[in-house]
């Protein structure tokens, strides 16, 4: 993948790093794609990949919220509610997606972040066109802070990738969080920088709300958005119309996704 270098020293650095972190600030961002993404307001996404049922359906519950206002998704997009959140990001028009490899952007392409996150069947996911008609349009923007020969994800890699997205956003949404997981580990680290977060009201996300870190429901999440600077989309602003899948014929096999997840999410 072509990439440009963006050095911490640059006027078109991220400001919210250097604020946050001063020095720590990685030296160097390698990026393809609109930098610009990041002017927008970006919401982190963070979450155990052992989210409950009822963890899922009180995220649900936010997004519906969530998903009218305009937002630029970044994060790793690697746990189920992140692949989900990912692909809402990617269908509805007025949203955005910041999509930040531990891999190095020489190695990594838009077809290999795909393939570590989307395993058959799911390869086909609906939002499959939209995602590379906008790499195709340079509507995605791609972000890795590891050097660019670097193929292969390390925990190192991915702790570090998972702070700094987090570091770049305006808020962090946590999904979902519990003891003995990597996303609590983060959302400790996180509670110090003063970088705000949410969750839901989930009774299951206890860690999280003693950490101090507000439970909001469907009826409170914009107004918590808006106190940040968010604001609702703006219902002119249209990317060219999706390409919705063809219909499959009736004597080939289909693959339903879950249901939960699908219309809660993507019914309009």
């Amino acid at each position: 993948m072509e990439y440009k270098v963006l050095q911490r020293d640059a006027p078109e650095y991220p400001q919210k790093l250097i604020t946050r972190l001063n020095r720590d600030a990685p030296e160097r961002i390698y990026y393809h794609g609109p930098l610009e993404l990041l002017d927008i307001f970006t919401m982190g996404v963070i979450s155990a990949d052992s989210i409950t049922g009822f963890g899922l359906m009180t995220t649900n519950q936010l997004l519906f919220t969530i998903r009218e206002y305009d937002v630029n998704y970044i994060g790793s997009a690697f746990s189920v509610m992140e692949t989900e959140i990912f692909r809402l990001g990617l269908w509805r028009s007025k949203q955005d997606v910041t999509l930040f490899s531990s891999k190095g952007l020489e190695k990594e392409s838009f077809e290999s972040y795909l393939k570590t996150r989307f395993y058959p069947p799911m390869h086909e996911f609906p939002e499959r066109d939209e995602y590379f008609r906008r790499a195709e349009e340079n509507e995605l923007l791609m972000l890795s802070i590891v050097d660019p020969d670097i193929t292969r994800m390390t925990r190192k890699n991915i702790i570090q990738r998972n702070y700094i997205a987090c570091m770049l956003s305006d808020v962090v949404f946590i999904p979902f969080a519990e003891k003995g997981t990597k996303t609590l580990t983060l959302a400790k680290r996180l509670v110090s920088t003063g970088v705000p977060l949410f969750t839901t009201d989930c009774e299951e996300n206890k860690e999280l709300h003693n950490l101090g870190i507000p439970g909001l429901t469907r009826e409170n999440v914009g107004e918590f958005l808006e106190k940040l600077g968010d604001r609702l989309s703006d219902p002119e602003r249209e990317r060219p119309k999706r390409i919705d899948p063809p219909p499959p014929a009736a004597d080939q096999e289909r693959t339903l996704e879950p249901p939960m997840i699908q219309m809660s999410l993507w019914e309009s």
